[in-house]
């Protein structure tokens, strides 16, 4: 299951690291969070992070962390790649035994030069796992683990500080009080979803839930119900070939006027426009594979 909520990662192994290298043509994902840090080194197009109280443009060749339970929603151009570098907390605690109460932040001023050369090391670190991730020799695995625990070590010497045990406490709290929420509103966002419900599901009168709702997720509960139902919509425009009024309808949107209103918000463009996009850029793929 695609989890834009709380998004679960499955590429994660034994160790407590996940990699991969990513594309997200011109796509967008709602605000969500992970359990894991997340470094992120910008290959290729533009990509925008927003986070609760900035936002982050990425170019290529920059790197940003984001850390869990953090909040962000992401926008990709249509050539947008990365190399995505996942570490998980608690197996980091055998080694750093506060590493899950560890803030991390890449920004520092013009003065502090070893955090200067540490930033730069994280960079040619990522760029070397960037180059092999496609390697299938018998030491490249051992080769990423090992940058992969040098990345770990250079976030935690320069770029960490200690998150107060109170503030980290009540941030999970909220998180794992939303979640069961999230996940059913994923799991049935084509049906119809009242603020009422969601927060009866919960045992809060409607204006706590919504106090909660927004002061977690950035946007109302209302406006995240639409936002997954126009990303999910979005998805199977491009993956299959029924009509917009029956994605619509499978999707929640009973108004078309809400659909394009909320299509147009996001994407920038109607449906229609959307599905001649997608299938221009399959005839290209196509194009290309022939040449």
């Amino acid at each position: 299951m695609s989890n834009y909520q709380h998004k679960l990662l499955n590429n994660i192994d034994e160790s407590g690291f996940g990699i991969r290298y990513d594309s997200h043509p011109n796509s967008y994902i709602p605000p969500h969070w992970h359990q894991a840090v997340e470094l992120l080194l910008f290959v290729s197009g533009q990509v925008t992070c927003n986070l609760e109280n900035a936002v982050l443009h990425g170019k290529p060749g920059d790197i940003c962390i984001l850390n869990p339970h953090e909040i962000h929603a992401t926008r990709c151009s249509p050539d947008a790649s990365f190399l995505v570098v996942h570490i998980l907390p608690l197996p980091m605690c055998k080694y750093v035994p506060t590493f899950d109460h560890l803030q991390f932040s890449l920004t520092f001023g013009p003065e502090e030069r070893e955090k200067a050369a540490a930033y730069e090391q994280l960079k040619t670190y990522m760029h070397e796992m960037l180059q092999e991730t496609e390697q299938t020799h018998l030491a490249s695995k051992l080769e990423r683990k090992a940058r992969l625990f040098a990345v770990t070590a250079l976030l935690v010497r320069y770029f960490s500080r200690p998150l107060a045990l109170e503030e980290s406490t009540l941030q999970r709290s909220d998180m794992a009080r939303l979640e069961p929420v999230l996940d059913y509103v994923q799991l049935h966002h084509g049906e119809e979803l009242s603020l009422e419900g969601a927060a009866g599901a919960m045992g809060l009168n409607k204006e706590y839930f919504c106090r909660l709702f927004k002061k977690n997720m950035g946007l109302s509960f209302l406006q995240y119900v639409y936002q997954v139902r126009t990303t999910a919509f979005c998805r199977d425009l491009e993956t299959t070939g029924e009509s917009i009024g029956e994605l619509a309808e499978r999707h929640g949107f009973r108004d078309p006027k809400m659909l394009n209103q909320y299509f147009r918000e996001i994407y920038g463009c109607t449906p229609s426009e959307k599905r001649k996009f997608f299938r221009e850029v399959a005839l290209d793929e196509i194009s290309a594979k022939d040449d």
